[in-house]
Formats: C-alpha cells, structure tokens, sequence
C-alpha cells in the first residue's frame, strides 16, 4: 500500500484576509429621465409614475430635476482621464483581539506599451495607517488614457495583523499581502482621418537675390474629419494644428475671426456624426528654423511634416477628452 503523500501548507485552506479591497470608478453622474402619463387621463395623476415627483418640476418634460448615478462601469475612452477610488477595508470582527495597522495601497497601470505606477490622493505621509474596526483606508488614482486596448489596473495591499493578548501587549503579528487585477478596454471617441492639398505657391520679392529675385513660400490646405464613435455626444471645444516651422497654420472653422466679433458656439457631434475642419499652412516668410530639414524632406521622400492637430472636447456631463495626432505629412509630389 503506497504511503499517503504528506500535506503541504500551501494545500491547506487559505485564511481569508482581515482587510477586503474595494475598486470603485469615479464619474459624473447623467441626467434622469422620467416618463409621465398623458396629462388627459383624469383618474390618474400624471405624477403617479415619476420616481420623485415635485410640485415645482415639469411632469411633462422628460428630463427630471434629478441625477442618475452610474449603475455600471460603462465606457472607458482614449484622451480622457480614468479616475476611480481604492478602498481598504477592516473586515475583522468586534469580538477579535486582532488589529490592523500599517496598511499600505500600491496601484500600477498596464496598457498595451508600458507599465506605469500611479501616485495616490492623498499621498500617504508615513505609511503607518491602521484600521480600526469597519473603518477604511480610501484613495483616489488617476490616470490619461493614451492608446488602446486592453488596461489592466493592478492594486496592491499590504498591512500588519497584531494579536493582542491578555495584557493588552502584542503578542504576535505578521505582515500580509494580497493582490487584485481589473481589466477594461480603452476605446476611440472621436475617429480623425486627414487629406492635405498643395496649393499655389505664394511668390514674395527678395532683396537678397537682386530686384527680380523671388521666393516661393510653400502653401497647403488640410482637412480633417472628425467622426465620434463613442456612445454619447461631445462638444467640439477646440480643434488647432501646431504647425512645424518654418510653417504657420490658420484655422478655416467655426473659432475664425469675424469682422463684426460674433461667435459661433461650438458643435455638437452626437454618436456617428462627423464634422469637417480645414486648416490654411504657409510657410512662414524668412523663417529659418526648420528650413533646412524642410529641403531635405523634400528631396528625400517628396513629402513634407505639417505638424500636429491637437483636438478637446467635452462630454454631455462636462468630462474633459484630449487627442493629439502623431505628425501629418504632405502627398507625395508627382
């Protein structure tokens, strides 16, 4: 008869944890809608179907004077910062001699390229902090999506469990450790896409090259279309291109200076919609910086660098969104 193989600790039962982590994501809040009855049915109140009805909302308007907190994680979208609140908690029970002190949060984000450690609000001062009973220790993380896919956020606790003994001395104590994953996908809001067009050539006099010298300064048109993928709609509050020298960029959209000083509110695309921006590049007359890579582009690949368009919008509820494109480049000259 084969002898029984011995039990390992790691085979026994785990203790489960004096301290329990709890990760919850920090957003606004959305508009509350209701549905109330027809005002003409007279045997039934037409508040009788409002969550909260009030004698100073409008019962037939389908926005109610309340706010809806998000009921799930929802969507997480590059250029928008991901915020969310750590909270460990003592689990222990009232009648345990234990106590929990030192506990320690460590948060790291994972995104497809790199992994980076996330500071927390408020910073711990000491790294002493104990628990008491149903007390908890919370922070705040945030962090600026920048890529898609997959972002895994990984949280750390650590915290010393003391036994107390009768003399209200220590008695013993260890150090324990444990470690939580949370996986989202981060995903494109607004979808650009880009066309440049050379245009005819500014010629300017130089005195340099005698009376009938000229130079030609390059010209360009760009366009863009912006498209928002997301499930909600955004406001447009800025589209500007930061142009490489020795180019200068104008804006052709709706933030143009006009003579009599209107302003044009910005535009709102809702899911699926697309707006079409343009951008005026000139080279800059006797700009030097930037001058001579310019030429050499140009005889290398025939193409040259435009700059950068840098796009900010906001959400329905005033969430804040960013995105920087990587450098545009002209066509191909023929």
């Amino acid at each position: 008869m084969a002898r029984p193989r011995a039990h390992s600790g790691a085979d026994g039962p785990k203790e489960p944890h004096s301290v329990s982590l709890k990760v919850l994501r920090l957003s606004r809040p959305s508009l509350s809608y209701q549905y109330p009855l027809p005002a003409a049915n007279t045997k039934i109140s037409s508040k009788a179907s409002l969550s909260f009805p009030s004698d100073d909302g409008d019962s037939e308007f389908i926005f109610a004077p309340n706010l809806t907190l998000p009921p799930t994680f929802g969507s997480a979208y590059v250029g928008e910062t991901f915020a969310c609140t750590l909270s460990a908690n003592n689990e222990l029970p009232d009648d345990t001699s234990r106590v929990i002190t030192s506990v320690r949060i460590v948060a790291e984000m994972q995104t497809p390229s790199q992994v980076s450690s996330l500071d927390l609000e408020p910073p711990d001062t000491n790294g002493q902090d104990g628990l008491q009973k149903e007390e908890s220790l919370q922070k705040i993380v945030r962090f600026d999506l920048k890529e898609e896919g997959n972002h895994i956020l990984a949280v750390s606790v650590s915290y010393t469990e003391t036994l107390i003994g009768n003399d209200l001395q220590a008695a013993s104590g260890r150090v324990r450790t444990f470690r939580k994953l949370y996986q989202f996908v981060a995903q494109p809001c607004l979808s650009v896409r880009t066309k440049s067009s050379e245009l005819t050539p500014l010629e300017v006099e130089n005195k340099s090259l005698g009376p009938y010298g000229k130079t030609r300064l390059l010209r360009f048109a760009l366009e863009a279309q912006l498209e928002n993928v997301g499930d909600g709609a955004v406001v447009i509050k800025q589209t500007r291109l930061n142009p490489k020298a020795p180019f200068k960029a104008i804006s052709l959209n709706w933030d143009i200076e006009r003579p009599d000083k209107s302003e044009t509110p910005a535009p709102t695309l809702n899911p699926r919609d697309v707006l079409q921006v343009a951008f005026l590049v000139e080279q800059e007359e006797g700009q030097q910086e930037g001058l001579e890579a310019l030429q050499k582009d140009l005889r290398r690949d025939n193409r040259a660098v435009l700059g950068q368009l840098s796009i900010e919008w906001r959400s329905s509820m005033g969430d804040k969104g960013f995105l920087t494109t990587g450098n545009l480049l002209t066509r191909k000259r023929a």
